[in-house]
């Protein structure tokens, strides 16, 4: 489709004199079928509803995101089609850097101050990219990822032009990803970068390596792309990312400071740093970062109660009193909207109560809800805000509840070196919980080598029997998928031999019914368990 007057295009600019000037270049080519926002919010909203041809964004856009965040969350959130002309404009120079880092790059970017014609110019150029890309963005949007990968690694072989050639592979390597085919995507990125250094690429390593724990190598990458682009906050968000998972909250939160610095008005960094540095143990800090967060965020659509909990809880553990019943009203209001919402309503209270001095009524409300805790309901944040407030609780009120709370807590989500690092972070300074949490760990771990044992010398049965009551004791979620798996091998394996599996069968039932069901692995169980009952509906 040439750009003409059929074009549509949407003009985020936060200058209402800019945005003007945008429309009149536009219109003297033609292209009269403009609409324009001020921020990034709006265009959220707009691209939400909306597809257009073109969108021509401001790089600083003022309030809320940049625009470089803004086009990486629409297309990590599948609202801006792969088939959309996505053009930068920009005053900062610096801005060159951080593209060549970015792994969502936009179709183009253009400087300040430039004439009517080279807009235009521009727009036609990336046009003409995104008519080489076309036969697979097309089996994109037909939901064909897999016949666009095999189109995009042939336009890559045949292309002339070393740009197109690039981009064929970049969004090879994207869809990739997307597919859950690291591998692949990893191999596309390493061999760009055996031939020339692209940060995208190390990027992309990066991304890649931090997902399957190789977090010193990805913090390496990230370092390296900090030094060459220090003004691209993605690379910072993901070492940072990476620390947490290590359990070092205190560095994790340095270095969000530093990309806090840098775009001091994203809700979303605003709000990690915040929680980072609660989970480190610096509420007064904590408190700060999470206000500004709330200010900034509260009018738009991604905003929750769940950042009010985290700044009722560094209000809380600061000594700061005079928000708390406030916030604790506003939280009430919003309660359906929690995860876990009761509990952590009640976990709330107690909280306030403890910054009141008023520990017995805090132990009253976490005493209320403490069966919650294996609730199917009850995720992995709602257990850490109940240890928060439990590890809090003075030895006269309280000597022996806490450390079994975090047992329990222990046993359901300490099965991985985040979870793990997370909670004990939280435990410091309450050696009994800590040291409760460690425990259950040790039994997750020990447990699960003895099944694994029993498996590798062929007695399935035994080892899947093994891993079914320690999934009931614990109601840890790896624990009963591996659980699962090995029952579901003992139930095809009965069934080819023509024999009954009836306990077996219900064993699954009741894990399935326990398991998230949006987990593609819990669905390649229930598809298994379909093959084993066909007349399943």
């Amino acid at each position: 489709m040439p750009l003409d007057n059929n074009t549509t295009v949407l003009i985020i600019e936060d200058s209402h004199t800019v945005r003007q000037s945008l429309r009149s270049m536009l219109s003297t080519a033609g292209i009269t079928r403009s609409e324009a926002v001020s921020n990034a919010s709006e265009a959220r909203n707009r691209l939400r509803g909306k597809n257009y041809d073109v969108v021509l964004c401001d790089y600083n856009l003022g309030e809320g995101m940049d625009g470089q965040e803004l086009l990486e969350a629409m297309r990590k959130g599948g609202n801006l089609p792969i088939s959309t002309i996505w053009i930068m404009i920009t005053g900062e120079r610096h801005y060159e850097r951080v593209v060549a880092a970015a792994e969502m790059a936009p179709d183009d970017y253009i400087l300040k101050p430039f004439a009517s014609q080279m807009l235009l110019d521009r727009m036609n150029l990336a046009h003409q990219r995104k008519i080489f890309l076309a036969p697979a963005h097309k089996l994109v949007m037909q939901g064909k990822p897999e016949q666009a990968i095999q189109v995009l690694r042939q336009l890559a072989r045949e292309a002339q032009n070393p740009q197109y050639r690039l981009d064929a592979q970049r969004l090879a390597a994207e869809l990739l990803v997307n597919e859950g085919r690291q591998s692949e995507a990893l191999t596309i990125y390493q061999e760009l970068l055996s031939m020339r250094v692209i940060p995208w690429a190390k990027m992309g390593v990066a991304r890649i390596v931090a997902e399957q724990g190789e977090t010193q190598e990805s913090n390496a990458l990230l370092r390296e792309i900090i030094a060459d682009a220090p003004r691209y906050t993605d690379a910072y968000d993901l070492l940072a990312q990476n620390l947490i998972d290590d359990g070092q909250y205190q560095t994790a939160a340095v270095v969000l400071e530093k990309a806090v610095a840098i775009s001091p008005r994203n809700f979303h960094r605003l709000k990690s740093c915040g929680t980072a540095l609660l989970r480190c143990g610096d509420p007064a800090k904590a408190a700060d970062y999470l206000q500004r967060a709330v200010e900034i965020g509260r009018n738009n659509n991604f905003f929750g109660p769940d950042i009010l909990v985290d700044l009722l809880q560094a209000f809380s553990e600061s000594g700061q009193t005079q928000q708390l019943d406030r916030l604790q009203a506003e939280i009430a209001g919003r309660v359906d909207e929690l995860p876990g919402g009761q509990m952590t309503m009640a976990v709330c209270r107690a909280m306030t109560a403890l910054a009141q001095n008023r520990p017995a009524d805090a132990l009253a409300q976490l005493q209320a809800v403490a069966e919650s805790l294996r609730a199917r309901e009850t995720d992995f944040s709602c257990a850490q805000r109940f240890l928060s407030a439990a590890v809090r609780l003075p030895p006269e009120q309280s000597s022996e509840l806490p450390p079994q709370w975090a047992h329990s807590i222990g046993l359901r989500f300490a099965d991985g070196r985040h979870e793990l690092g997370t909670l004990l972070e939280i435990a410091h300074k309450h050696p009994a919980c800590h040291e409760a949490i460690q425990t259950a760990y040790d039994t997750l771990q020990t447990e699960s080598n003895k099944a694994v044992e029993l498996a590798s010398n062929g007695m399935l049965e035994e080892a899947a029997a093994m891993l079914y009551l320690l999934s009931q004791k614990t109601l840890n979620e790896r624990i009963s998928m591996n659980a699962c798996a090995l029952l579901l091998r003992t139930c095809e394996t009965r069934s080819k031999a023509k024999q009954p599996f009836p306990e077996e069968e219900k064993q699954v039932q009741q894990l399935l019914h326990w398991l998230p069901e949006e987990n593609e692995r819990v669905r390649g169980f229930v598809r298994r368990h379909q093959a084993l009952n066909p007349d399943l509906e």
